[in-house]
C-alpha cells in the first residue's frame, strides 16, 4: 500500500483514464457480439419456422390427406418465401456465418427441389390417376433436407458458444477495469488526504515556531520550509532552497564571528607571534590522516578519496574515524555490484563538510526524517546501521544530514551522508589600541 501512494499524482490519474477506456471498450465490444447472438438467434427460430412448415407438407403428403391445405401451392410458395427472407436478412452478415451461410443455401435448394416433387406426386392423386405413387424420391430429399438443417443449426450453435465465450472475456475484463478505475479513484483521494493532513501538520508547526518565539532561528525555518516544499512534491525547488539557504546562513555565521572590536585602532603587522584563541578541547586532527587510517579497515574497491583537501579537524582523531567508519558502513549495506563510496569535502573558513555519496540508491522518507528525530510510530524500520551512526554522531558533537542527491533535471543520482565538522580555530593576531596624549589625558579616559 505504501508503494502504491508513494506513486504520483499524474500516474494514477493515467492509470485510472486508462481503466476506464479499457472499461467502455469492453462494454464496446461486448454489446456488439451480443448483436451477433440475437441475429444468430433469429436466424435459428427463422429456420426451424420454415422447416416446420415443409414437415407440415411432407407429413400431409404422406398420410395421403390429398385434401390438406399444407399441400396448396400458396402454402408451399409462402414456405419457400419464408426461407428466402431468411436469407436476405442475413446476407449482411454472411462472413459471420462461415460455413453455415452455405448450409443455409443448400438448404433452399433443396426445398424447391423437395416441392416440385410434392406437386409430381400430389397431382395424380387429385386427379384419382395414381393410387401408389412412389415415394421414396420424396423420404430421400426430405431426409436430405432435414441433414442441412440439423447441420446449418450445429453451426449456429458452435458459433453462439465462442461468442458468448468471448463475452465472458469481455465482462471478466469489464469488472477488472472498473476495480482497478475505483481503486485508483481511492488512492488520489488517499493522497489528497494525507497531503491535507502533511499540510495541516506543517502549519501547525508554524503556529508553534510563531507563539514559541523561534520563528527567526534559521536552521527551524529551513527545516519547516523544506518540508513545505517536499510535501508538494516540489522536490528540486526543494533542493535550491536548501542550498541557497545553507549558504546564506554560512554567510550569516562568518560575519557573526568577526573578531575585531570597533574600538580597536591598530592591528600588529603579520609578523607579530600569534595568540591561540581556545574554545575549551582542542583537537586537531588531519582528515586525510584519518581516512588513511579508515582505508586500511576497509576492502580495497570500497573508497574513492580522490576529491579530498586536507584540513586540521576540531574532533578527536578516534571519533572522527569512527563516525566515518560507519557512515561508511551504512553506505555499503545498499551498494550494488563494484560501485564505489566517494568521499569528497567542502573546506569553509570556520568549518569542513564531509560528503559520503554512493550512486543509484536513495534514502527513503523514513530513513530521512530519522536523521531529523522525526519518527512515526507507523513508519517502517530503520535500519540499524543507521541507529548506530546516529548515536555515534550524536556522541561525537557533529552535525550529520542525509539527503537524496539530484541531477540538473531533477533525477535522484544517490545517497548522501553529509557531515558538518568545525575546523582547528585558526591563531588570532595581537591587537593594541593606541591612544595620543597627554599622560593625564589618557588616565582620564582609562578612569572613564
Amino acid at each position: 500500500m505504501k508503494k502504491l501512494l508513494g506513486l504520483s499524482s499524474s500516474k494514477m490519474c493515467l492509470i485510472s483514464g486508462l481503466s476506464l477506456l479499457v472499461t467502455l471498450a469492453s462494454f464496446w465490444h461486448l454489446r456488439l457480439n451480443q448483436g451477433q447472438i440475437d441475429r444468430l438467434n433469429s436466424l435459428g427460430q427463422g429456420v426451424n419456422t420454415c422447416f416446420n412448415r415443409i414437415s407440415q407438407t411432407f407429413t400431409a403428403l404422406m398420410i395421403k390427406e390429398i385434401k390438406s391445405p399444407y399441400l396448396n401451392r400458396s402454402f408451399m410458395a409462402v414456405s419457400d418465401e419464408c426461407l428466402n427472407e431468411t436469407t436476405k436478412a442475413v446476407s449482411p452478415f454472411k462472413n459471420d456465418l462461415g460455413k453455415g451461410y452455405q448450409l443455409l443455401n443448400q438448404l433452399i435448394s433443396e426445398v424447391n427441389w423437395f416441392h416440385e416433387i410434392v406437386v409430381k406426386i400430389h397431382a395424380p392423386l387429385v386427379a384419382q390417376q395414381a393410387t401408389h405413387p412412389p415415394m421414396t424420391l420424396l423420404t430421400d430429399r426430405f431426409s436430405k433436407m432435414e441433414n442441412f438443417k440439423i447441420d446449418l443449426m450445429d453451426e449456429l450453435e458452435i458459433s453462439m458458444t465462442k461468442l458468448k465465450s468471448v463475452q465472458r472475456n469481455d465482462e471478466y475484463l469489464i469488472a477488472l477495469s472498473l476495480i482497478i478505475f475505483v481503486l485508483a479513484l481511492s488512492l488520489i483521494s488517499l493522497q489528497d488526504h494525507h497531503r491535507i493532513q502533511a499540510i495541516k501538520k506543517i502549519e501547525d508547526n508554524a503556529v508553534h515556531l510563531l507563539r514559541s518565539g523561534k520563528h527567526s532561528t534559521g536552521a527551524v525555518v529551513d527545516q519547516l520550509i523544506d518540508n513545505a516544499l517536499s510535501t508538494q512534491n516540489l522536490k528540486i525547488t526543494a533542493q535550491v532552497f536548501r542550498d541557497y539557504h545553507g549558504q546564506l546562513l554560512e554567510n550569516l555565521a562568518m560575519k557573526q564571528k568577526s573578531p575585531l572590536s570597533q574600538s580597536i585602532s591598530k592591528i600588529i603587522p603579520e609578523d607579530e607571534p600569534e595568540v591561540e584563541e581556545i574554545y575549551g578541547t582542542q583537537f586537531k586532527s588531519s582528515l586525510k590522516e584519518v581516512l588513511i587510517s579508515v582505508q586500511n579497515n576497509q576492502p580495497q574497491d570500497l573508497i574513492m578519496a580522490s576529491e579530498v583537501r586536507d584540513v586540521h579537524l576540531n574532533v578527536a582523531f578516534e571519533v572522527l574515524e569512527q563516525v566515518l567508519s560507519s557512515s561508511l558502513n551504512q553506505l555499503a549495506s545498499r551498494r550494488t555490484g563494484s560501485k564505489k563510496i566517494l568521499i569528497s569535502n567542502q573546506v569553509h573558513t570556520d568549518k569542513s563538510i564531509i560528503n559520503i555519496f554512493l550512486g543509484d540508491t536513495i534514502f527513503n522518507a523514513t530513513e530521512l526524517n530519522f536523521s531529523q528525530g522525526q519518527v512515526d510510530k507507523n513508519s517502517e524500520p530503520i535500519d540499524m546501521n543507521l541507529i548506530i551512526l546516529k548515536e555515534i554522531v550524536r556522541d561525537s558533537g557533529i552535525q550529520w544530514h542525509l539527503e537524496n542527491k539530484l541531477d540538473r533535471n531533477g533525477k535522484i543520482v544517490g545517497a548522501n551522508i553529509k557531515l558538518n565538522v568545525k575546523r582547528v580555530p585558526k591563531e588570532k593576531s595581537k591587537l593594541i589600541s593606541l591612544t595620543k596624549g597627554k599622560k593625564r589625558d589618557i588616565a582620564k579616559d582609562l578612569m572613564n
